[in-house]
């Protein structure tokens, strides 16, 4: 699922995204994440008025890939200063991937924390291949890398 951040919904951002797309406003982000607990939150950097704010509202909620879309300079997972419709595409289905990443393993964590000691454990086996997948499959490049690594908030 992906959330739309947005205090005034550009038409043309809205219909780029995937359909199962929700809009928020930026005051209700907190909640609505926390709620919904998206994979990946996209912030109209231009739309919101503070869109650093947001992303750190985003970040103390769930581990959600962040994109920032706009010309704000803005820490997200993937920045999208270009509001064409391919380059939003991309930058959407690049934190898919790192929120793929993510997702597998907090999996892998999981089935690690509930194996019983010394003994063999074939879901960890099969969750770790997964991450390993999911990490091959992250763009080639050190910012796609950044963000897939980032730690979880302390708040999360």
């Amino acid at each position: 699922m992906t959330h739309l951040v947005a205090d005034d919904v550009r038409r043309s951002l809205a219909e780029v995204l995937p359909e199962d797309v929700v809009t928020v406003d930026a005051a209700a982000v907190r909640d609505v994440v926390a709620r919904d607990d998206p994979d990946v939150v996209v912030v109209d950097a231009d739309s919101v008025a503070d869109p650093g704010a947001v992303v750190d509202a985003v970040r103390s909620t769930t581990d959600a890939a962040v994109v920032a879309v706009g010309a704000t300079e803005v820490d997200a997972d993937v920045a999208c200063s270009s509001t064409c419709d391919a380059a939003v595409r991309d930058a959407v289905e690049r934190a898919g991937s790192i929120a793929a990443y993510r997702r597998s393993v907090s999996d892998l964590y999981e089935a690690c924390r509930e194996r019983a000691l010394g003994r063999p454990d074939e879901d960890v086996r099969e969750r770790r291949r997964a991450a390993d997948e999911q990490f091959a499959s992250l763009p080639d490049d050190r910012e796609a890398f950044a963000a897939a690594l980032r730690p979880e908030a302390e708040d999360g």
